[in-house]
């Protein structure tokens, strides 16, 4: 295992390098994105407080699907704001994503250095699971996908005394305790993020939570404009009498439906623990 961990880290740095070189040329060594990955994930997560606030004045727990697509209809007030919301989640995703891989790829996931790698993994966590939750909270096909595909895979755990997917099936409407729950993990979720972000860089001499502000400011105004120019649409809403058809998936919060809806729940918690395991021990693997 060690082998491969040596290759696979000679592998990304070496793409790391070829990157690095491209985007010198393009910006200069003081604006490479790439040398400010993980300050851009802060921003990002700046971003989604921001305008998730705003979203929220106009989010209806009763009527889910029609408040968004009330907001979205909306071209100067509410479009482009939750294109951005949209946007910044990929964008946090992408950005630890190169900040992990740049960590990993100049060994300096090991030692002290140890604590920030897992705490960088629960980072990582909890963006999907607010991801996953506020996609939900649209109530479209993509929304009930996920929370059909995450009621079947929670059943499988010893938890509820009854399985939550009967919630799905149409029998009753789904209760506004549902959406409610959805809300709340959505918000209580990063509102812990300050905890864990501290933890985070507590090993590091001189942490920058921020990026230049050039960079930030450019990055943010191209988010907007990619919001205008790339409005954000919705999927038909979700109707648990139908079986869901072809909607709008993001893929950097749904890559793992096709997967899980091929596979028995008990081997994707599997496949879940393996990876989660490769990844927590990837500190004692590359250790010289």
């Amino acid at each position: 295992m060690r082998r491969l961990a040596a290759a696979l880290e000679t592998a990304a740095r070496q793409a790391l390098a070829r990157a690095d070189a491209l985007m010198n040329g393009l910006y200069g060594w003081r604006y490479n994105p790439l040398y400010h990955s993980g300050a851009l994930v802060v921003a990002m997560l700046v971003v989604l407080l921001v305008t998730g606030i705003y979203l929220l004045f106009f989010y209806r727990l009763g009527a889910p699907y029609a408040s968004v697509a009330a907001l979205t209809a909306q071209p100067w007030s509410g479009r482009w704001i939750r294109g951005l919301h949209r946007y910044a989640s990929d964008g946090a995703v992408v950005a630890a994503l190169v900040h992990a891989l740049r960590v990993y790829s100049q060994g300096r996931s090991w030692g002290p250095r140890t604590l920030a790698w897992v705490t960088g993994l629960i980072l990582l966590f909890v963006v999907f699971v607010s991801g996953w939750t506020g996609y939900v909270m649209v109530w479209d096909v993509q929304g009930q996908v996920l929370a059909t595909e995450g009621a079947r895979l929670v059943d499988f755990l010893p938890i509820f005394s009854e399985p939550i997917s009967r919630a799905f099936v149409g029998e009753r409407p789904i209760p506004g305790a549902f959406f409610f729950l959805n809300l709340f993990a959505h918000i209580a979720f990063p509102i812990g993020l300050g905890l864990v972000v501290w933890l985070h860089v507590s090993r590091v001499a001189r942490p920058g939570l921020l990026p230049p502000r050039p960079l930030m400011w450019g990055i943010i105004g191209l988010l907007c404009l990619l919001a205008v120019a790339w409005p954000v649409t919705m999927g038909p809403a979700a109707d648990l009498f139908r079986l869901p058809g072809r909607a709008p998936y993001d893929v950097f919060y749904s890559f793992w439906l096709p997967l899980a809806q091929a596979l028995p729940a008990g081997a994707m918690w599997g496949l879940f623990s393996v990876v989660t395991l490769v990844l927590v021990l990837v500190p004692r693997w590359t250790r010289p």
